[in-house]
C-alpha cells in the first residue's frame, strides 16, 4: 500500500486528496432527502385529460399492490374517438423502492406474450426546447391480440428506458436534488388496425398530453422544501 502511494506523483495526490475532501463537504452539507407525501392522489390528477375520456380507476388487487409495495397508483384507459389507451403507472416514495416494478420484458412472456421489435427511443415533448422522454418500447401478441407498449421508469424528474439507468439517476436526484420519488410508467394500445407508426404516433400525441401533468405532481412538494 505504501509502495502504491510512493508511485503516485505528487501533484496527482494532492488532486485526489482534494476530491476526497470536497466530497467529504459535500455530503455533509447537502440537504438530506426524504418521501414527499402527496397531497392529491395519483389517479386524482390525471382524471381528466383533454381531449380523453376516461373509464375510471380500474382497482388492483390488493395483493399485487402489497407485492410491488406501491405508495400510489393509476391504472385506466382512456379513450379518442376510435383510440384507446391503457395507462399504468406505479409510484413510490422513496429511493428504497427502486427495482420494485416488475420489467414488462420479465412480465409479459411470463403471460403468454409473443415480444417482438423491440427499441428504445425518446419523444420530443411540447414544452421546453429539447425536453423528451427517454422510452422502451415493444411490440406483443397472443393469439390474435397485437398491442404496442411503451414504457420507461422515472427517477424523481428523469425518465430511463432500464432499470439500470434508472438506478444511476435515482442516487443522482437523491444526491442533488434531495428527492427520491420514483415510478414505473406503461403505456399501451391495441394495435391490429394501425400500421406501427401510425400506433407510434397516436401514442407519443398521449403522452405528451398526461406527462405535463404527471410531472408536475412528481415535483409537488418541491416548494415546500
Amino acid at each position: 500500500m505504501n509502495k502504491a502511494l510512493a508511485s503516485i506523483q505528487p501533484h496527482k495526490l494532492i488532486i485526489l486528496i482534494i476530491c476526497f475532501a470536497l466530497t467529504s463537504i459535500f455530503i455533509y452539507l447537502r440537504p438530506s432527502s426524504k418521501a414527499v407525501e402527496k397531497k392529491v392522489p395519483l389517479n386524482q390528477v390525471l382524471a381528466d385529460l383533454e381531449g380523453w375520456r376516461s373509464s375510471g380507476l380500474i382497482e388492483l388487487d390488493p395483493r399485487i399492490v402489497k407485492s410491488l409495495e406501491l405508495d400510489d397508483y393509476i391504472n385506466q384507459t382512456y379513450s379518442n374517438g376510435n383510440n384507446t389507451m391503457s395507462l399504468y403507472i406505479g409510484y413510490y416514495l422513496t429511493s428504497k423502492k427502486v427495482g420494485a416494478a416488475h420489467d414488462p420484458l420479465v412480465c409479459f412472456p411470463g403471460q403468454g406474450w409473443v415480444v417482438s421489435d423491440r427499441q428504445k427511443g425518446r419523444i420530443r415533448l411540447n414544452t421546453n426546447p429539447g425536453d423528451s422522454i427517454a422510452y422502451s418500447a415493444m411490440m406483443v401478441q397472443r393469439e390474435m391480440h397485437k398491442e404496442l407498449v411503451v414504457y420507461w421508469f422515472q427517477s424523481y424528474d428523469k425518465t430511463n428506458p432500464d432499470t439500470l439507468s434508472q438506478k444511476i439517476n435515482s442516487l443522482w436526484c437523491k444526491l442533488f436534488k434531495a428527492r427520491e420519488d420514483n415510478a414505473f410508467v406503461r403505456v399501451s394500445m391495441p394495435s391490429q388496425a394501425k400500421s406501427l407508426k401510425d400506433a407510434k404516433e397516436t401514442m407519443s400525441a398521449f403522452i405528451r398530453d398526461f406527462y405535463p401533468l404527471f410531472l408536475k405532481y412528481v415535483r409537488a412538494g418541491t416548494e415546500d422544501k
